[in-house]
């Protein structure tokens, strides 16, 4: 069986019917995959929802640090690749997304999302997860904003998606810089640029050390681009890795912010993240 990783879509039957799921991270452990449910029931689930899922799924990874879903590997029955889909759907997904991906050339790219499982609306995004040379791809997104071809569209419409996490001002503000969640010709995408093709090993013991609420300032962006993205961050004097996974939180200017940020210890280090139950708004 493949080894899915960030944003590929597994099938299961594990609650009793058809179920769909979203493969979250990198890091699995042996025999399970960590997951978040996508379609359950027929009905999309709002990422990072857990209130259909039943408590004996949701388990502790040392190596992540905090409770997750876990799914047996035994139980996937069908593995939606995502470069597949991409191969299968060429001429169906709007072709200036097909133009687009020629454009940024990457050594792999799929198709996830609702045009994964046909489930895509006139209105949906394209959800493309890319992998290559991330600094070249990123620079020829730049460059197409530039020229005016990258350009946010759709901005009332695709704030709905967020605003249980991030503000109108924040989201209008951000919108403008993006050309990972923007608009090509016209046409919504997302573009994941993942760190590793592979699974990486679930060996750390991460700790989580709790909440933090308050002011944070990005003093470095690290490869923010990349999925996960990743800042240096000052919260009240200590320096700590903010790592995020969310499409939002991605592409942060450097500057002062207010978030909501679970707090872990990894080896000594200090990381936080506003992903899971947290938010993040800014720049002030």
């Amino acid at each position: 069986m493949e080894s899915p990783i960030e944003s590929w879509i597994v099938e299961s039957s594990v609650l009793g019917s058809r179920e769909l799921w979203m493969v979250r991270g990198y890091r699995h452990p042996e025999d399970y995959v960590v997951v978040s449910p996508y379609i359950i029931g027929g009905s999309k689930v709002k990422q990072y929802d857990w209130s259909g899922v039943p408590e004996w799924i949701i388990k502790y990874v040392p190596c992540i640090g905090r409770r997750a879903p876990l799914l047996p590997r035994r139980s996937i029955t069908r593995i939606i690749e995502p470069a597949g889909v991409l191969k299968a759907r060429r001429n169906d997904i709007p072709q200036a997304i097909v133009e687009l991906l020629d454009i940024i050339a990457p050594e792999w790219a799929g198709i996830t999302g609702s045009w994964a499982v046909f489930e895509e609306k006139p209105s949906s995004d394209v959800d493309i997860i890319v992998y290559g040379n991330h600094k070249a791809i990123y620079r020829v997104l730049l460059d197409l904003k530039v020229d005016g071809v990258i350009e946010s569209c759709m901005v009332e419409e695709r704030y709905l998606k967020v605003k249980d996490r991030l503000s109108w001002t924040s989201y209008s503000k951000l919108a403008t810089l993006k050309v990972l969640d923007s608009c090509y010709k016209g046409v919504p995408y997302t573009i994941k640029i993942l760190r590793r093709l592979d699974r990486e090993p679930c060996e750390d013991f991460i700790v989580d050390m709790g909440a933090y609420r308050g002011a944070l300032r990005i003093v470095k962006t690290l490869e923010s681009h990349l999925t996960p993205a990743r800042y240096i961050v000052d919260i009240g004097g200590i320096e700590a890795l903010m790592e995020t996974w969310h499409m939002r939180y991605m592409e942060l200017p450097e500057g002062l912010y207010i978030g909501h940020l679970e707090l872990f210890d990894e080896r000594g280090a200090t990381i936080c993240s506003p992903d899971l139950v947290g938010s993040l708004e800014g720049p002030l």
